[in-house]
């Protein structure tokens, strides 16, 4: 019987029908390998007429400005209080110089988050502090895009400042910033958010803040933090979230939408102890990984066809397979990455474009450079 209802929801997916809550678990608590293979087959399928079978990345330069942080999630290996060992914050001629060699690099693209660092002020105001951070960078390249602050960042702003979630972002994007990354979401659930990361914004926050975003104009990428205390259900709840998010948009009209999903498997070497002892281990299971890359595909493919997995955390041999079980997209060069990488990540922090290249190659598929909205370069 069990085989049956797997290979009916996959019939279904199969026909451009979007599968339900209760298909996705079904999908995810899969054990026999013949049904994992059934859906990783699947999700391929999918991942072809959807996306193509070119691979796309990006060649872009991650700016971690700083990582004093006011937070304290369970996960966190890169916070520091300021003062501590290890904490730093970048000037302005550091930022620029980091742009400057992304450009020397060919990057289109300067990603730039940080922690939530209540010094970072000018004036004595939060929102003026970030919008130097973006003119520091624009003045000198106009032509670069600007991926930057998460929906907590967004918030954090808007609450030292007393600001709406809408004059922040439109000020951001005024000022020159490109897109917002999806990330700040871990899990979309308040359970889980509370054990992850009890003082970050809660569900119904990051997903009014994206969805505000794509009502001003800025896509946004949407992100998932996996693979740590969170349940198959919860997954699904977070996928379905991300979907009926897309669907609002895009039944809307809105002028921007989600243009990517991009799975975070958790990486816990260097986790905070209570939530590294919970989870009990400190890399990513790839199996788990994979499987819940595929059902992402199954899942939100119709709404959202661009899907990347993370070569920091999986590695790129992980990454590479990941391209089987769904994904489009490797991502980006990076050239830089802190907050993983201080997890114990063993994935690296800069990707040659080459190897990128050899690595799709390698899978007989062809590879594009794109920009950060997925036009081709």
């Amino acid at each position: 019987m069990k085989h049956k209802t797997v290979d009916a929801i996959l019939d279904r997916a199969l026909l451009g029908y979007d599968i339900s809550p209760v298909e996705g678990v079904v999908l995810l608590k899969q054990t026999d390998p013949e049904a994992i293979a059934a859906i990783q087959s699947t999700a391929d399928k999918l991942r072809r007429i959807q996306a193509s079978d070119t691979v796309t990345y990006v060649i872009n330069r991650n700016i971690n400005f700083t990582n004093i942080c006011e937070q304290h999630c369970s996960f966190c290996a890169f916070r520091r209080d300021d003062g501590d060992d290890g904490a730093y914050w970048l000037d302005w001629a550091q930022i620029l110089e980091k742009a400057i060699d992304g450009v020397r690099r060919g990057a289109t693209e300067i990603c730039m988050q940080g922690g939530l660092n209540p010094q970072a002020q000018v004036n004595g105001k939060s929102l003026p502090y970030y919008l130097k951070l973006v003119e520091t960078i624009k003045q000198e390249f106009p032509q670069l895009h600007l991926h930057a602050f998460s929906p907590q960042e967004v918030q954090f702003i808007a609450r030292v400042d007393g600001l709406t979630y809408a004059e922040v972002i439109a000020a951001l994007r005024d000022a020159g910033v490109g897109s917002m990354p999806g990330t700040a979401a871990e899990v979309l659930d308040d359970e889980v958010r509370r054990v992850l990361c009890p003082e970050k914004i809660d569900t119904a926050t990051w997903l009014e803040i994206v969805t505000t975003a794509h009502q001003l104009g800025l896509h946004t990428t949407s992100t998932m933090l996996s693979g740590h205390i969170e349940s198959p259900e919860q997954q699904i709840g977070h996928l379905e979230k991300l979907r009926s998010l897309q669907q609002t948009a895009i039944d809307n009209g809105y002028p921007a939408k989600i243009t990517e999903f991009i799975l975070l498997p958790f990486v816990g070497q260097e986790a905070p102890k209570p939530l590294r002892r919970r989870v009990g281990r400190d890399q990513p299971i790839l199996a788990d990984s994979l499987l819940l890359t595929a059902v992402a595909r199954i899942f939100l493919g119709n709404w959202i066809p661009n899907h990347q997995p993370s070569w920091v955390k999986l590695g790129l041999a992980g990454a590479k397979e990941a391209l089987v079980w769904g994904c489009n997209d490797i991502g980006g060069t990076l050239m830089e990455e802190h907050i993983t990488t201080m997890a114990g990540a063993l994935g690296g922090t800069s990707m040659e474009v080459e190897t990128l290249q050899k690595a799709i190659a390698s899978l007989g598929r062809p590879y594009q450079q794109r920009d950060t909205l997925y036009q081709k370069l």
